[in-house]
């Protein structure tokens, strides 16, 4: 069984009006792949189609292991994500993929006011390693928590920055 949970987070002084006009822009999207910690960062596709924003990427995981195990496992920790958005319903479903035996998959939810934005992502993780995949899958709700977390801090500064 899959297992589930939720992340939300705030940024205050920014407008949803704001906030809609500028993630219709692909250069917000693309600027905040570039600051998330990884390595050799690939933007695949990053485009507006209508009312949807498809922007998928791959990119080395910032794993905290010896240099010298960096350079053995090479791409093994190579993270495939994809966000398809739903610019006029600020929705979108996130989906990662990796050299890991991981199917992540969010749906995303923006709402908000004149003066702050709510954002909810709910999490689907399944780990498929018999016998320990439950605790893989805490330690990868962690992982998920924290660079979610990380990356609104970020969306948060661009946003600002283009206000």
């Amino acid at each position: 069984m899959a297992h589930q949970f939720t992340v939300n987070e705030t940024i205050h002084g920014v407008s949803i009006e704001d906030f809609s006009r500028l993630v219709a822009e692909t250069s917000l999207h693309e600027a905040v792949c570039k600051r998330i910690p990884g390595e050799n960062l690939e933007i695949i596709e990053s485009n507006v189609n209508g009312d949807i924003y498809t922007l998928r990427r791959e990119y080395n995981l910032d794993v905290n292991i010896p240099e010298v195990a960096k350079k053995l496992l090479k791409n093994a920790f190579r993270l495939k994500r994809s966000d398809i958005t739903h610019l006029k319903n600020l929705t979108s479903t996130v989906e990662l993929g990796a050299n890991l035996p991981l199917d992540a998959k969010a749906e995303r939810k923006v709402t908000g006011n004149s003066q702050q934005v709510d954002i909810t992502l709910t999490w689907t993780v399944k780990v498929k390693v018999p016998l320990i995949g439950g605790m893989l899958e805490k330690h990868a709700e962690g992982e998920i928590r924290k660079f979610s977390q990380l990356e609104i801090e970020i969306v948060e500064d661009e946003l600002k920055k283009h206000l």
